[in-house]
């Protein structure tokens, strides 16, 4: 599938919203904050759950979540642990037991597992901002050049000739 033609499709999709334009904005906010989580299994069943309760838009939720994709998945997630890390085990790195038994796998499971969450909820914050009011900005500017362009063409003269004078 054509990359540019799919793009294009949910822009067009994302422009045919209604809607409060500020629901649609905290919808997507939603969304890219949850997308950013490494919760990966899980974002669509949490922002279809989250939207109703919060009372945003579950559609742009949905499509927010998508900025976590296979080609973004990898740094984002590395630079949640690398945030993660630095916030919770600032006395050093997280190293590879000397002895691979059951509570030194859970051990570094846990706390590698707790510095990507840790990590994804900080980073997350900022993108989410970032896209409320860019959403907000991008749904009021389309809507007022609709209406602008539907009030030009509601008030176009019906006698649209050219003369330059009175015919006498």
């Amino acid at each position: 599938m054509n990359i540019k033609r799919t793009i294009r499709y949910q822009w067009i999709k994302f422009k045919r919203l209604q809607g409060d334009p500020r629901k649609l904005a905290w919808g997507m906010a939603l969304g890219v904050f949850v997308g950013m989580t490494p919760t990966v299994p899980f974002h669509t069943v949490t922002v279809l759950a989250l939207a109703p309760i919060l009372g945003v838009s579950p559609v742009t939720a949905y499509l927010g979540i998508w900025i976590m994709n296979p080609v973004t998945i990898a740094p984002f997630y590395l630079l949640a642990y690398k945030v993660g890390k630095r916030l919770l085990f600032h006395h050093g790195p997280l190293v590879l037991p000397a002895v691979w038994d059951l509570d030194s796998t859970l051990s570094l499971l846990w706390r590698g597992g707790l510095a990507l969450q840790v990590g994804g909820l900080v980073i997350a914050i900022p993108p989410a901002i970032v896209s409320y009011f860019l959403t907000l900005w991008a749904v009021q500017r389309y809507r007022q050049q609709k209406a602008r362009k539907a009030a030009h063409d509601f008030h176009l003269p019906e006698n649209s000739s050219t003369s330059s004078g009175p015919k006498g």
